[in-house]
């Protein structure tokens, strides 16, 4: 019975039936959508066996001043924890790479991880076919085999059922696939967040060259290891037992290397599933804080809605009551009301959480680790059945206080004659300062976010991008004779300058990325370890990188070989503060220029650096064109083809593109923050406006008698403002005082926002929220002040 008459009465009003549902669905949305993805993130355990003893290790190489100066694994140093170490009860190595499938005739690169068997075993890796890695292709083993990721399988094999008797080609070497991961099979992102491997192959054919393979002081971060720890184990001890163990034989083999004096090794544990955070805990909670003062703002605003509707039904409300209809039972009339309606937005909210999820896998799967395993699960329908009951139980109530039980027994006997329900001004002047509070707070943290990132886009890094492709090319890894090979790169530069669209070309590294280098001053026991690129006699004129002091490399430089190298100004500070660097030398190479030093995207200080010649048969080119002009894909294989067939493409990509990806976190950050604030504001002004106007409302009687013995109309206006004044500054000052409490409990946290850049943000914050305010007073009050004071005075009940 209740029911049918609830549902009846919310027929009657399908305007305030839609408007609740619309903003409750979409905010508390929001809500689920972050709420699950926090739980994925911080909460659910890893989807692997005991993965609370999974550890991955951290090799730190510390320099004789005792500042870490790489946290990766060296080659030599890897193999010999895993051939030594008796602490864990499995260990899998993991090498990260991509190269060119040149069995497949669109030559696509895939990435690629090459994993010892312990790998799958570890995670208990599901298989949709074949099996996984095994003994018979444990290290040393050089057993060329394959497994594709489902997503693979898919998109480069048409997922063809005889693909285990398929051979798959990378840089000369064959690999009988031989199973297919399954597609609930979720890979741990241990490189980068969002990075998938695409297929694995054996541990024994990773790229890394011979060489490299015998330098112990060699890091490289691409070197990875999952780790499985007994139970009953302590990490700190087990941290300084593999120290030991690896430090000791570090220590044997680097004893002839000046540089590497007083320097050691030592390795911490982290546990899988914090490395796999990777500090993002930060970015969840500040979502989650903007979504939460969202959902707030919207439970305001209904709240006033609700208020209204309660006053339209006081005239059923009252025929409940003359009829006997207790406190109770006019509660549960209220409650059946609220919680169809509740029913109706979570469903809606659930509807638009899948959208949500779908929304942060396209997007935000570089940001956030674990995406892909969002979805409606018994968490979400939890927190949304919570939700539901906890806004339909507060909506009641809320309605059920504003209601006088004396009042609705005698509303009949009077005929309603002066028992119309008032609001009163306690609860419009919390809802107002709610939403002041609310709005100050979350949109200046949305500005000074949006501030800091959209300055960090905009930070010139000193060097070009316009118009700047990078190419890098996969060679063949059979023995070619060099000179041949060097006589092959030179004709395809030369053939790439041909064409019409390019205007210049380097046998560069891209300028976003560098290596680390050692290097011993000539003459004292300086020693650096510093940032190095190698490029050629085009490069700093390409990009636009000033030369400060001294020469760039001449083209003589590159072809005979010159020992001779070229510093960044903060280099060449720090190795000669009192004079110029040129003609220092260090590692026989002589300092012949100094560069102004680059910014990198997303990099907040510039890092001391040098360059030195490339080789001539360097596979790495930049190529600028002309404005307006394009360089294909399809225009690059086609002048690889003409010079060796031997040659493919590896990458092909834009230096904006480039520097766009470095700055992704920040352009989301810009996106999000943006949106959210202006989200907030329309909120706002949409729930002031009726809390405001239901006030007017109520007293345009007083207005109409004001205006009717000579009130101005800015005298109204006026009265308007000062009636409402004190909440919103009140409001305005919980905000600040929130702000200020948030700055004394996370000083270190927030010390990089806090600037005396921040007073103009605040100020622009301060006014907006000051005019939406105004306007919120000043549009209701219109209709009573642009018309004669009669129109106010007639029908006032």
């Amino acid at each position: 019975m209740l029911l049918r008459q609830a549902w009846g009465s919310l027929r009657s009003k399908p305007a305030f039936v839609s408007g609740i549902v619309t903003t409750l669905g979409l905010t508390l949305g929001a809500l689920l959508t972050v709420l699950t993805l926090a739980y994925v993130m911080l909460i659910k355990p890893l989807p692997y066996p005991q993965q609370a003893q999974l550890y991955t290790l951290e090799h730190q190489l510390i320099d004789q001043d005792g500042k870490i100066d790489g946290r990766a694994f060296t080659y030599p140093n890897l193999m010999h924890f895993y051939r030594s170490q008796q602490t864990f009860s499995q260990a899998a190595l993991i090498y990260y790479d991509a190269d060119v499938l040149v069995s497949s005739p669109g030559h696509p690169t895939l990435t690629q991880s090459f994993v010892t068997p312990e790998w799958f075993s570890l995670l208990a890796a599901q298989m949709a076919l074949g099996r996984p890695f095994e003994q018979t292709e444990a290290v040393n083993s050089y057993h060329p085999v394959a497994i594709l990721s489902y997503d693979t399988w898919q998109k480069e094999f048409a997922q063809t059922p005889d693909i285990l008797n398929r051979k798959v080609t990378f840089g000369g070497t064959s690999y009988r696939i031989i199973g297919v991961l399954s597609p609930q099979f979720r890979e741990p992102e241990l490189l980068d967040t969002g990075m998938k491997s695409q297929i694995f192959l054996p541990w024994d054919f990773n790229s890394i060259s011979e060489d490299e393979r015998k330098k112990w002081g060699n890091d490289d971060d691409q070197l990875k290891v999952v780790a499985k720890l007994p139970a009953g184990e302590n990490p700190a001890q087990v941290e300084q037992t593999l120290t030991a163990l690896i430090n000791n034989t570090w220590q044997e083999q680097v004893a002839g290397s000046a540089f590497l004096n007083g320097w050691r090794i030592n390795l911490e544990l982290h546990s899988l599933k914090s490395k796999l955070l990777a500090g993002s805990e930060q970015s969840v909670y500040l979502l989650l804080a903007g979504v939460l003062g969202l959902v707030l703002i919207a439970t305001t605003n209904i709240t006033n809605l609700f208020i209204s509707r309660t006053a339209e039904q006081q005239h059923n409300l009252a025929i409940h009551a003359a009829i006997g209809a207790s406190k109770g039972q006019l509660f549960a009339v209220l409650l059946v009301q609220t919680g169809l309606l509740m029913l109706m937005a979570i469903v809606f909210a659930l509807i638009v959480a899948t959208f949500g999820f779908g929304l942060l896998q396209q997007v935000l799967s570089h940001v956030f680790p674990r995406v892909d395993e969002l979805a409606i699960n018994p968490f979400t329908l939890g927190s949304a059945l919570i939700l539901a009951v906890a806004l339909a139980l507060f909506f009641a109530r809320v309605s059920a206080q504003m209601l006088n039980y004396r009042q609705l027994n005698t509303r009949l006997q009077t005929s309603g004659k002066g028992s119309g329900m008032q609001v009163s001004g306690n609860i419009r002047n919390t809802l107002i300062i709610t939403q002041i509070a609310i709005v100050t707070s979350l949109v200046l943290v949305c500005l000074v976010l949006f501030k800091n990132a959209l300055e960090t886009i905009n930070e010139p890094g000193g060097f070009e991008t316009d118009n700047i492709s990078f190419m890098v090319l996969a060679l063949p890894t059979a023995d070619t004779d060099r000179a041949q090979r060097t006589q092959q790169i030179q004709a395809l530069r030369r053939q790439l300058l041909s064409l019409p669209q390019v205007a210049a070309v380097s046998q560069s590294l891209a300028p976003m990325a560098f290596t680390t280098r050692a290097l011993t001053a000539s003459t004292g026991d300086a020693r650096y370890s510093v940032k190095a690129k190698d490029i050629d006699h085009e490069y700093f004129r390409l990009i636009k990188q000033a030369l400060t002091e001294g020469n760039y490399f001449t083209e003589a430089d590159m072809k005979d070989g010159n020992n001779v190298m070229i510093v960044n100004d903060v280099f060449a500070r720090q190795i000669a503060p009192d004079g110029s660097a040129l003609g220092l030398v260090f590692n026989n190479h002589t300092i012949v220029g100094v560069v102004k030093g680059i910014k990198l995207p997303g990099e907040k200080d510039i890092a001391p650096r040098f360059y030195y010649p490339a080789s001539q048969d360097r596979n790495m080119m930049l190529i600028k064109h002309l404005p307006g002009q394009q360089l294909t894909r399809e225009q690059v294989v086609a002048v690889l083809a003409r010079v060796s067939s031997q040659f493919k493409l590896f990458s092909l990509s834009t230096l904006n593109e480039r520097r766009q990806s470095r700055l992704f976190n920040q352009y989301t950050t810009a996106v999000t923050s943006g949106v959210l604030a202006l989200l907030t504001l329309l909120l706002a002004a949409i729930g002031l406006y009726g809390i405001i106007s239901y006030g007017t409302r109520m007293r345009r009687f007083e207005i109409g008698t004001r205006l009717a013995l000579g009130a101005k109309r800015k005298d109204m206006i006026a009265l308007v403002l000062k009636g409402n004044l004190r909440a919103l500054a009140t409001g305005i000052a919980i905000a600040i005082g929130l702000l200020l409490l948030l700055t004394l409990v996370f000083p270190q946290e927030l010390a990089a926002y806090i600037q005396p850049e921040l007073i103009p943000v605040f100020v622009l914050t301060l006014g907006m929220i000051v005019f939406i305010s105004w306007l919120a007073c000043y549009w209701p009050l219109r209709r009573f002040i642009n018309r004669p004071a009669i129109y106010s005075l007639k029908d006032n009940d």
